[in-house]
């Protein structure tokens, strides 16, 4: 049993990987340990975006928001064909961060870490739900687009 659902997770990471790089690599940027984004310190710092790079050192923050994508993005509940890049996450962000978020999606995704079972500090969860909320925002405004073009055309 324990085997299996680690398999399914694993493919789910595996899924997420090669469908959803740019989410990834968004992933390991805003929430992963200090030691892997230290060249990407100097280029956040230059261009003034808002990060907490640094502040989460065991991993943690990062796993738990891989286990949230994949449960969001991945194979088994897939959101839809799209693929995410780094403008559409930078872009939700911005747009979670200016308070465009449903208070009920963010409720929602603070019950979700709350059932996995890692121990989090208030501002890995403060950080996982922002970071999640963007990537939500992302496929939607994604989603939206493409169906925006799909009916002009």
């Amino acid at each position: 049993m324990i085997q299996d659902h680690q398999h399914l997770a694993e493919h789910d990471v595996s899924w997420l990987a090669i469908r959803q790089p740019a989410v990834l690599r968004f992933l390991e940027r805003e929430l992963g340990p200090a030691r892997a984004r230290a060249t990407n310190d100097a280029a956040g710092s230059r261009s003034g975006a808002h990060s907490l790079r640094g502040s989460f050192r065991d991993g943690d923050a990062f796993g738990a928001g891989l286990a949230l994508a994949c449960q969001i993005l991945g194979a088994r509940t897939q959101v839809g064909p799209h693929r995410l890049d780094h403008r559409a996450l930078a872009a939700g962000l911005v747009s979670v961060r200016a308070g465009r978020c449903d208070r009920a999606m963010v409720r929602t995704i603070r019950d979700q870490l709350a059932a996995l079972p890692v121990v989090l500090t208030p501002l890995e969860e403060d950080a996982i739900a922002t970071v999640i909320a963007a990537v939500i925002w992302a496929v939607l405004d994604t989603s939206a687009r493409a169906l925006d073009d799909t009916l002009v055309a």
